[in-house]
């Protein structure tokens, strides 16, 4: 049976770039890498041992379970990685980038925490979802899987997410009903400790197959409700789930897909470039260009305080509509010359009694 891919110590769930971590990727200064699985491996390799650190500190039967370890996770790297390059043509492949390569490390130490999965299954998942797609594309531009891997889910349909509520918000979406979607998450929300554990994993899957289907414009609600369940779920692990997902999903899709460029940062936004510089897709370039000379960090930071303490209000937001300044202005009932003699009289009346 295949090992669980389990972290030595929390910092494990956490993405924390290696102060000599560099902006290119990692087979840049080696060009037979890019085709080659056997060089692109070693890369993968050298970036995971980058992210480990050094065993050497540790005593000998530390250090032995702990090389175990990472030669399990590196086997799941290295099967991810095959799975794109079979079905890429070799000289169409793109180099692996070493940020991928740590979240990909991430996601498969938190879903091994969470779900206690063999990383055989996980992978397993990942070939069955990548085989039934048509864009060969995403495959070039994520090469270790990880749109499938922050989908991974077990056990849905399940008793308190069952098959009337995904039908329920798959025909919401579809429709772009937005008041629905918003009453669909605030309703799932109000169960969400007895929801199964995958549950926003599933619904990226969801959001993902509605997008492929052609149905576009129910992303900008869905994506904001989605976070926010998964904040509610998970806390700030949820958040980010969910923003690395997105930002997966953004690099992918690229301009036809607005409404998420707020959930990508700036070093997502440059890999996006180099890799679409490398496609000669010179539409895509410009779009993430833009993107680099707009992007705030401090936006994005105060949008993950927004969808956390959302989360934290227990699905009473929804149920508030908020008009905008114009729509606050024509609900003002104005006072015409024909009213002021019914007003003068009533004022009268009042102050008589």
């Amino acid at each position: 049976m295949t090992a669980h891919i389990q972290p030595v110590h929390a910092s494990s769930l956490k993405i924390v770039k290696p102060s000599s971590a560099r902006k290119e990727s990692i087979t840049d200064h080696d060009f037979s890498g890019l085709y080659s699985i056997e060089s692109r491996e070693n890369a993968i390799r050298n970036a995971a041992k980058k992210w480990f650190g050094p065993v050497e500190m540790l005593d000998p039967k530390a250090r032995t379970s702990e090389r175990a370890r990472q030669e399990a996770i590196l086997h799941s790297l290295f099967r991810l990685h095959r799975l794109s390059c079979n079905l890429v043509p070799e000289a169409q492949r793109l180099p692996v980038t070493e940020q991928d390569v740590f979240s990909a490390i991430l996601v498969l130490n938190r879903i091994s925490i969470s779900v206690k999965c063999p990383a055989a299954a996980i992978t397993g998942y990942c070939e069955s979802r990548s085989v039934r797609e048509e864009n060969p594309r995403l495959n070039q531009l994520d090469p270790l899987q990880l749109r499938h891997l922050l989908s991974f889910h077990q056990d849905i349909p399940h008793e308190e997410l069952n098959s009337l509520d995904i039908h329920t918000l798959r025909s919401a979406c579809e429709r772009n009903a937005t008041e629905e979607i918003h009453t669909w998450f605030e309703t799932v929300a109000k169960r969400k400790h007895a929801l199964p554990i995958g549950a926003p994993q599933f619904l990226r899957q969801l959001m993902t197959d509605i997008w492929n289907a052609g149905n576009h414009d129910f992303i900008e609600t869905f994506v904001t409700e989605l976070a926010v369940l998964d904040s509610a779920m998970f806390d700030e692990l949820g958040w980010e789930n969910s923003r690395l997902f997105l930002a997966i999903f953004k690099r992918l899709q690229g301009s036809s897909c607005r409404p998420i460029s707020v959930y990508i940062d700036a070093e997502e936004i440059d890999a996006a470039i180099e890799m679409y510089t490398r496609l000669a897709d010179n539409d895509q370039v410009i779009h993430f260009r833009a993107l680099a000379t707009t992007f705030e960090a401090n936006a994005l930071r105060r949008l993950e305080r927004t969808i956390i303490a959302a989360s934290k209000e227990r699905g009473t937001r929804i149920g508030i509509t908020r008009l905008s300044p114009l729509e606050q202005k024509k609900a003002v009932a104005y006072v015409t010359s024909a009213d002021i003699p019914t007003l003068f009289a009533a004022k009268s009346a009042q102050m008589a009694g």
